[in-house]
């Protein structure tokens, strides 16, 4: 008899978690706002990330069955709501893992000193990388786990870096910003509508705790505990770095910048330690590399969920035994992230077309949150639940969060619509943004229809 498959504990488990809830190229572009971005982070840690993760932990003790946001929505308001839920929240992944692919690339062609318009090199480097990710989630998550891990290690040592940069900077008096005499009401125009949808994105993604509510080590009183830890770091991370930024750089050279790397380099370079940047670009590409990790393991289980229900084809609903991966959930994913990463190098038309993917997910990403918030406020009104961890206050808490959470998502969707003021055509890019978002339904739709249909024929003839 094979003995069952190991599960996080809770050190496993809050790494984990914190290479899907953090991002540190986000504090790039928050500094490059100035100071008035610190305001905004910590307004959506109240009324996005706190809601957020309270309906997380209520959600998922509610909620046994596999698939997180997608059960949730599906138990609650249905099949089709459930299917589009969870098919919007993976495929905003797949330009999501390109991107990841395609940065991680180039630092690896510019630590080599190649080409970074060697295409050959570009993709082949880009399937190592991609061989490497699915290879240690097929091993499942005793060893899927370790990438996350050192991930999280290293952000939290570049965080470090960059902190001590800028206190080295402030204690000579050389502050890059005068944070006495600075704004801190941001201004409404088209970089701060960008700018709160990006936070609210940055926030994100510590509700895919529930996905592996059943491979975690001491169930909620580990889940409640992560969630707090994700928080207090989160916040740590993005207002700790983006202050320590604007110390070590004014405003204007950051947003001149290509990214966080540029940023880090540039930042060395100011207190004299230009020989560490490739070491801190190295930690940076680990922590992107343990983000890219976990959220691949995280995305596999909705297909694998998707299997469950009969949306895909058995196979897709199967784990293997011994390490408990859904080997045939974490292919799939894999072989169409390698389609997006072909797509984005392939010739003009194609190329095109890989950018039109990209701007679709810019606004599907934000719609699963819409779902989530509204089956919080859902179960936040009916009966409650022997069992069910719910905030302090109970269901009135509940209530009030799931209505912060949600208005805070409506906003930041709304802000994903705003074209960004360099844009030379800003009604194209709005209704492109759109047609995108229309498409994406209207194929979710007809994938939802064409499984549905088969179910019945299936069901019909088992009846004869």
């Amino acid at each position: 008899m094979s003995s069952a498959p190991p599960k996080l504990k809770f050190l496993d488990t809050a790494l984990y978690s914190l290479a899907i809830g953090t991002g540190m190229r986000w504090i790039a572009v928050a500094a490059a706002v100035g100071p008035s971005s610190l305001p905004l982070w910590l307004l959506a840690l109240f009324v996005f990330f706190l809601p957020l993760a309270a309906a997380t932990a209520e959600l998922t003790s509610r909620f046994e069955g596999e698939g997180g946001i997608y059960a949730w929505t599906r138990d609650t308001f249905g099949p089709l709501a459930g299917f589009l839920c969870g098919w919007f929240y993976w495929i905003s992944l797949m330009p999501y893992f390109a991107g990841i692919l395609y940065f991680l690339s180039g630092l690896v062609l510019a630590a080599l000193g190649g080409d970074p318009k060697d295409t050959l090199l570009y993709l082949g480097i880009s399937l190592a990388i991609s061989a490497l990710v699915t290879g240690v989630q097929i091993a499942g998550l005793k060893y899927g786990k370790w990438l996350p891990n050192f991930g999280t290690a290293g952000g939290w040592i570049v965080l470090g870096i960059i902190v001590v940069m800028a206190i080295v900077i402030g204690t000579r008096g050389e502050s890059a910003t005068n944070f006495l005499h600075s704004s801190y009401v941001p201004p409404l125009d088209f970089d701060t509508a960008i700018l709160w949808g990006t936070i609210v994105f940055a926030y994100s993604g510590i509700e895919a705790v529930g996905f592996l509510r059943n491979e975690i080590e001491g169930g909620m009183r580990t889940i409640v505990r992560v969630l707090i830890i994700v928080g207090v770091g989160s916040a740590l991370i993005y207002v700790l770095g983006t202050s320590a930024f604007l110390i070590v750089m004014p405003q204007s050279e950051l947003t001149r910048l290509a990214g966080f790397p540029d940023a880090l380099r540039l930042g060395l370079q100011h207190v004299g330690a230009a020989a560490l940047a490739p070491y801190a670009i190295g930690l940076f590409a680990l922590a992107m590399l343990g983000g890219f990790t976990a959220w691949f393991g995280v995305g596999a289980r909705l297909p694998f969920a998707a299997g469950i229900d009969a949306f895909l084809p058995p196979i897709f609903a199967r784990r293997n035994p011994k390490t408990g991966a859904p080997i045939p959930a974490i292919l799939l994913q894999a072989a169409l992230m390698l389609v997006m990463v072909v797509l984005s190098q392939a010739g003009t038309n194609v190329a095109a077309a890989y950018d039109f993917m990209v701007a679709m997910s810019v606004l599907t990403v934000t719609i699963p949150y819409i779902f989530m918030f509204a089956v919080y406020w859902k179960c936040a009104s009916a009966a409650p639940m022997p069992g069910a961890w719910t905030p302090p206050g109970g269901a009135r808490t509940s209530l009030v969060l799931a209505a912060l959470g949600q208005i805070a998502t409506l906003v930041a969707t709304v802000c994903t619509l705003v074209p960004s003021s360099s844009e030379a055509h800003p009604l194209a890019a709005f209704l492109k943004i759109v047609l995108a978002a229309a498409v994406m339904f209207a194929v979710g739709l007809l994938l939802y229809w064409l499984a549905d249909r088969k179910r019945r024929t299936a069901a019909a003839i088992a009846a004869e």
